[in-house]
């Protein structure tokens, strides 16, 4: 009988690397933000699910986001780096070896929030029509981390599928992390973000701001998008094989104990993690991506058509060549 590839290729680490040959292997992860969307990397650090699959974690915070991050990965510093996935995808584009292995958020985990002056100022609530929440951006200042990085991208996007011009209907402002963000929103230097879980519960906790757009729900061609992924650098060696196995075991792990009891893991989470937010508003942030987490960090079909069509919209090319997505160090 003619084994699948992936069963040959975990029979053949079996054998060369067994468990005891393990127990002390170190992998590297880097990650380009401290978003709380990385929900399984935060969980797996946190209930510590790497050690029974006889790994210790290095983990480092990357300074200057994605790119940093995969520059980290193609000089061998990291073993996989947290990345989103379209900046992952313009890299393999341009000609970089790298392979998406895990979907760490399989959905649009970026949440539109306007200030509440804004609301006030054009008459529209959450509550209202897509189109009218859209249109209500129209000339709005909106604070992103960086120009032309994946909030930039993601607030244009939007604004055209509402008929907006994404460059000119838009004003965006680089502003820096989400701290500084949610001040220039608070203290209305800007009227717009769009960030990850929890800046919208911070936001509307302060009184300041409102969830005003999701688009991984408001968008029904977004559903299922890996928009997190972890990458490895293409053709890894049989030990770093083993350990990229092994990491996703752990974070598969931890995925299921979050989904079991979503608010002890964002207690735990929060406690060693986000200290300074609130229990509650953990608590929903991490309830609101748990439908992220239902692929069990396995690339499906509609996913992948749906990241190939938001990249293309914007502006991101699908790369051709090599496979540049794999779920073969998933496990089973």
């Amino acid at each position: 009988m003619r084994l699948s590839r992936r069963t040959a290729l975990l029979a053949s680490l079996a054998t060369a690397l067994p468990l005891a040959a393990r127990a002390a292997e170190t992998i590297r992860i880097g990650q380009a933000t401290p978003a709380l969307s990385f929900l399984p990397v935060w969980a797996a650090r946190a209930m510590d699910s790497f050690t029974p699959h006889g790994l210790t974690l290095s983990w480092a915070a990357i300074q200057g986001g994605d790119p940093a991050a995969l520059a980290a990965l193609d000089a061998g510093d990291i073993d996989l780096a947290a990345v989103g996935s379209d900046t992952a995808l313009a890299a393999i584009g341009k000609g970089q070896p790298f392979q998406l292995v895990y979907a760490l958020m399989a959905k649009m985990s970026l949440d539109v929030v306007v200030s509440t002056k804004l609301l006030t100022r054009t008459g529209v609530t959450p509550t209202s029509t897509l189109p009218q929440r859209i249109a209500a951006l129209k000339g709005a200042i909106v604070g992103v981390s960086a120009v032309g990085g994946t909030q930039d991208r993601v607030i244009r996007w939007i604004a055209a599928q509402g008929g907006l011009a994404a460059h000119g209907d838009l004003q965006v402002a680089q502003v820096g992390a989400p701290p500084a963000i949610q001040a220039a929103l608070e203290n209305g230097r800007i009227e717009a973000f769009a960030l990850s879980p929890p800046e919208a519960g911070i936001a509307e906790a302060g009184g300041y701001g409102r969830r005003l757009i999701d688009p991984g729900t408001d968008f029904p061609s977004l559903r299922g998008l890996p928009n997190l992924v972890l990458v490895m650098r293409r053709d890894p060696d049989a030990a770093l094989k083993a350990r990229i196995i092994a990491t996703s075991a752990a974070m598969s792990d931890a995925s299921k104990r979050v989904l079991a009891d979503p608010d002890a893991a964002a207690d735990l989470i929060g406690g060693k993690f986000f200290a300074k937010i609130p229990h509650p508003i953990i608590r929903g942030a991490v309830r609101s991506l748990l439908d992220g987490l239902s692929t069990g960090g396995r690339f499906t079909a509609p996913g992948i058509a749906a990241l190939e069509a938001f990249s293309v919209g914007s502006g991101t090319p699908v790369p051709v060549g090599k496979p540049y997505w794999t779920n073969d160090f998933i496990p089973v």
